[in-house]
């Protein structure tokens, strides 16, 4: 197709063959050729981090920092009652409210 002085290409719908033609087979083939290796890729790092965390997650450095944050939450937290998982509620422990010093 004639556009001005430069040719345009026609659009594969006006032709009707580009699924026949040698280079949408290329690159059909080429693109499922690099799909294949991108997921077989991904799925070998995915493997190393898994592995990875999975030893980091037995070492002795884990162990401790998961402690630590374990006792930090049992101090922020607070012990859970009757397996609430709920914070408690500060009336039921006995403390009074605090009065409602609004200046207004």
């Amino acid at each position: 197709m004639l556009s001005g002085s430069r040719v345009v290409a026609a659009p594969c719908v006006w032709l009707g063959n580009c699924a026949s033609s040698s280079s949408y087979k290329r690159t059909q083939e080429t693109l499922s050729q690099a799909g294949q290796k991108t997921s077989a890729a991904l799925s070998t790092v995915g493997s190393a981090i898994s592995r990875k965390l999975g030893d980091m997650r037995n070492s002795a450095t884990f162990k401790s920092l998961e402690d630590r944050v374990g006792t930090i939450k049992s101090k922020v937290v607070g012990g859970r009652e009757n397996g609430s998982d709920s914070f408690p509620s500060p009336t039921e422990s006995g403390d009074k409210p605090l009065p409602d010093h609004a200046p207004f």
